[in-house]
């Protein structure tokens, strides 16, 4: 898979700060800190008032192991978690030595066990932290303990009082230390991994990867980001009229949620891009039998929600979800879309529909590039092909137009030989098939000017009285039936299927007539393209799917119809003409 695709392993990556990272940072911090001890000790000749030479020893040695460590971790190439628990346990220990032999629990030295909470604090999350200051607390009460109940406690910590709410008040630190800087922690982390899906979702995508890669990956790293149970994603391309739904769930093959792509007739797009109640909202599914649900909406600049009704669209309402989040996206005049999270219900969503909105706002101008690049080679493929299509004519077939009066003025002067005469004709027959061919190509190459449906019946008249004034066939166009309401691009590819129908019945059929039909109805439309020529080499009506079983009929038309979901069938009497028919079923599911 291309480095530029957004996966879930690369956003886990991209959230995770690197061990050696960490352990340096730590490592600095440690030596400074017991370093900055060990002076501070040694001005203040007062302290430690017990133990002097044993506080001295393990102060100096805990500092020797810190500068230890510090070249250690600055030098290795890598470190594993197996180094930062050893790490870490060492710290705890040395803390423990250092308070036992210096006051014991109200040593001036409890200073590190805080470092010890704030570096697991900065190693890991919440829960860690908690239990680094579950442990830290536990050490201190059984320090206290051995030194309140052992025989010691009349010799060496003679000279301490032992104050209950002093112990007391210094466990209640470690443990609010513990709790503050595990939520600052886990804070920081859902920080870093909004960053990273954010930058994840604004990367360039990959140019192969195309509409349908983008929005896959997408789909799958909101699944990954959010934790949710299914993710829905409606694109509609305002040129082509096409809208899209991308469907997401946990059921996975190998991890990668599994996806679904549909393509929406005009009921569908109304119940997925309804009036929404704004840009970013909440919902609770609406209790069984109504289509009236509870939304909370993100305002612009706000962090607190709105609160309203709204009325969802049947279809959203029946569907099986607890709670739904969406959003909108788009670019005016290209595209518009909708995202939708559906997963468990939230007391508080703000973050999550604020956290949302941002990484929607992020992804819009990739998927913009992608329609824009995706326009641009269409546009640049168009200009191609005209170009392509002057050149054939002002070159190729003015050639053979010259070729042509060339051998009429050589016809004319081989009068005299019947055979020479006839091989001339033959020659100028042939000639005169190839420029009629490289005119039907000519025509194949140009763009279509077709920019809705409502043009079909009028580029489908210029296609017809073309094709009649260049091969001298009889044509003619029929249209029936209501305005054709269907998509640019469907409209498009009938425009090709009719093309090429005409392009075979002047090659292969001897028609004398031929006939164009456009029937149109308010969710159908049929195109019906006969002739009175040969006829294929069956005899009968046949769908799709059996002239595929026979491999008989135009591969073509066969592969147009197919591409936009149509149903073809060929009619055949050899000797008395052909009919080709195809139905468009309004913006079917595909």
């Amino acid at each position: 898979m291309p480095s530029s695709v957004i996966t879930p392993r690369t956003l886990e990556a991209e959230t995770v700060v690197p061990v050696e990272r960490l352990e340096r940072v730590l490592a600095v911090s440690r030596a400074f800190l017991t370093i900055t001890a060990l002076v501070a000790i040694y001005i203040d000749p007062a302290e430690p008032a017990q133990l002097r030479e044993a506080t001295y020893a393990v102060l100096l040695a805990y500092a020797t192991y810190s500068l230890a460590v510090w070249a250690y971790v600055h030098r290795a190439t890598r470190l594993t978690t197996r180094h930062t628990y050893t790490l870490h346990a060492l710290d705890i220990l040395w803390a423990s030595a250092l308070t036992f032999v210096s006051l014991g629990p109200i040593s001036p030295f409890f200073l590190f066990f805080l470092f010890v909470v704030l570096a697991s604090a900065y190693r890991w999350g919440f829960r860690e932290t908690l239990a680094t200051a579950v442990v830290t607390i536990i050490v201190c009460l059984a320090e206290t303990g051995i030194a309140v109940a052992g025989p010691w406690k009349a010799t060496l910590f003679s000279s301490i009082a032992f104050d209950l709410n002093v112990i007391i008040l210094r466990v209640a630190y470690l443990l609010l230390t513990g709790v503050l800087l595990g939520y600052l922690a886990e804070q920081d982390k859902a920080a870093r991994t909004e960053l990273a899906a954010m930058a994840a979702a604004a990367r360039q995508p990959h140019l192969g990867l195309g509409l349908g890669g983008f929005v896959a990956s997408f789909g799958r790293t909101l699944m990954e980001v959010f934790g949710v149970s299914a993710v829905a994603i409606v694109v509609k391309d305002d040129q082509t009229r096409r809208t899209l739904l991308w469907r997401f769930d946990a059921t996975s093959t190998r991890g990668v949620p599994r996806a679904r792509r549909l393509q929406l007739d005009a009921d569908a797009e109304r119940d997925w891009l309804f009036d929404p109640p704004g840009e970013t909202w909440y919902a609770v599914h609406p209790s069984p039998g109504s289509d009236h649900a509870a939304v909370q909406i993100a305002m612009p600049g706000a962090w607190r929600l709105s609160s309203r009704g709204c009325d969802l669209p049947r279809a959203l309402a029946d569907a099986s979800w607890t709670a739904v989040t969406a959003a909108n996206m788009g670019f005016e005049g290209e595209w518009r879309a909708r995202v939708y999270l559906f997963g468990p219900h939230e007391r508080r969503p703000e973050r999550r529909l604020h956290f949302f909105r941002a990484l929607v706002d992020h992804a819009t101008p990739a998927l913009t590039n992608v329609f824009l690049l995706r326009r641009l080679r269409m546009r640049a493929g168009a200009a191609e092909r005209a170009r392509v299509a002057r050149e054939l004519h002002d070159g190729a077939i003015q050639s053979l137009f010259a070729i042509d009066m060339k051998l009429e003025a050589t016809c004319r002067h081989a009068a005299t030989s019947s055979e020479l005469r006839g091989e001339i004709e033959e020659v100028q027959r042939l000639v005169r098939h190839e420029v009629v061919a490289l005119r039907e190509l000519m025509q194949a190459l140009r763009p279509v000017e077709l920019d809705s449906s409502e043009q079909l019946p009028d580029v489908l008249a210029n296609l017809v009285d073309r094709f009649r004034r260049e091969s001298g066939i009889g044509a003619r166009l029929v249209t029936t039936g209501d305005r054709v309401t269907m998509s640019a691009s469907k409209a498009l590819e009938l425009v090709r299927i009719a093309q090429e129908a005409l392009v075979n019945v002047r090659k292969h059929s001897g028609a004398g007539q031929v006939l164009v039909r456009l029937a149109a109805a308010e969710s159908a439309c049929q195109l019906v393209i006969e002739d009175d020529g040969r006829g294929f080499a069956f005899e009968g009506r046949l769908t799709a799917s059996e002239l595929d079983e026979h491999r008989w009929g135009p591969a073509v038309i066969k592969e147009r119809a197919r591409l936009i979901g149509a149903d073809l069938t060929v009619e055949s009497t050899p000797g008395g003409g052909a009919r080709v028919e195809v139905n468009v079923a309004g913006e079917a599911y595909v």
